[in-house]
């Protein structure tokens, strides 16, 4: 192999990397994974769908650990796609619902900012759970037919 043989092989497996991350963060790709759809059309529906599923499910701050969180949860989620072993009820982990407060904590800090909420471990989906999602339409996750 040649040198710009190797540049060129590198140039493309990076451009494919980086598409696929991009495409990856893209909601219609969230929403195309039959256990997703009642949270995709319910977040289509909501006052906050002009925001991408990453803004709210990824860690903002170190691309290193937003790469690594994305990667890791696409794995669990196309392996419980794959397996049809996906939960029914779809929640998010304690991780994920820190995560998610964080994100709701970053874009209305200065709604609360005055407010005991601030101080402290706020936990949004408290109060807000069905805000974005709504309550659930039918069960979510894999239907056995």
């Amino acid at each position: 192999i040649r040198f710009q043989d190797g540049t060129c092989l590198g140039a493309i497996l990076m451009f494919l990397v980086f598409s696929g991350y991009h495409f990856g963060g893209l909601s219609f790709f969230c929403g195309s994974c039959h256990s997703m759809e009642n949270n995709y059309f319910a977040w289509r529906m909501s006052k906050h769908k002009q925001f991408a599923c990453v803004e709210c499910h990824l860690p903002r701050g170190n691309i290193a650990y937003s790469v690594a969180y994305k990667t890791s949860a696409g794995i669990r989620d196309m392996v419980g796609e794959t397996t049809r072993t996906y939960p029914f009820t779809i929640k998010l982990t304690a991780h994920a619902r820190g995560i998610a407060n964080s994100n709701c904590l970053r874009c209305h800090f200065s709604t609360i900012e005055n407010t005991p909420m601030a101080k402290g471990s706020t936990d949004c989906m408290k109060c807000h759970r069905f805000l974005v999602h709504g309550r659930q339409m039918g069960p979510g996750g894999l239907k056995v037919e």
